[in-house]
């Protein structure tokens, strides 16, 4: 499992990959659902917790089967698997914040379920940026890599949003 970590908090260690494919997979997912509607707070929650949970258990049957595939290794030990399952629960911790927003909105009265993915949708497009600056940045130690690894992450989440307007006409 070579997968090099972006960023280290404390004990973890985020991988850039996950980072954009779950957010990019959630904003999808929230963009298809704006265009039914949002009932209320826990279908919102539900939306969210949905794909993440999802894309965490593809991930970690896809590696631990592409492990298994190769002939000229020996089946992953416990260690290995717990590894693995720690890497792939980064898919789940991409929904904290997001299931925060929905709480805050829920408990509080601010804001409708409808704004609160909307929120979501726009929070996803700012990682975006971010993940997409640190993964420029790692790749090539200057300035100019993370502008065009922001730019391009941020193209990524604009096309997405670009989905959002195709649905709504």
């Amino acid at each position: 499992m070579g997968d090099m970590p972006v960023v280290r908090w404390g004990p973890l260690r985020l991988d850039v990959e996950i980072g954009v494919e779950g957010t990019v997979v959630l904003m999808t997912v929230l963009v298809v659902a704006l265009d039914d509607g949002i009932e209320d707070f826990i279908v919102a929650g539900q939306l969210i917790l949905g794909p993440l949970v999802a894309a965490f258990a593809a991930h970690l049957f896809s590696r631990r089967l592409a492990r298994r595939a190769r002939q000229d290794e020996p089946p992953p030990t416990r260690a290995e698997l717990r590894r693995l399952a720690r890497h792939s629960s980064q898919f789940l911790l991409l929904g904290v914040v997001p299931l925060l927003v929905v709480v805050v909105g829920g408990v509080s009265g601010l804001y409708g379920p409808v704004t609160a993915i909307d929120a979501v949708i726009w929070l996803g497009l700012a990682f975006l940026v971010v993940i997409g600056g640190i993964g420029g940045w790692r790749a090539q130690h200057r300035v100019s890599g993370a502008v065009r690894g922001a730019v391009g992450a941020g193209v990524l989440g604009l096309f997405v949003l670009l989905l959002r307007l195709v649905l709504e006409h």
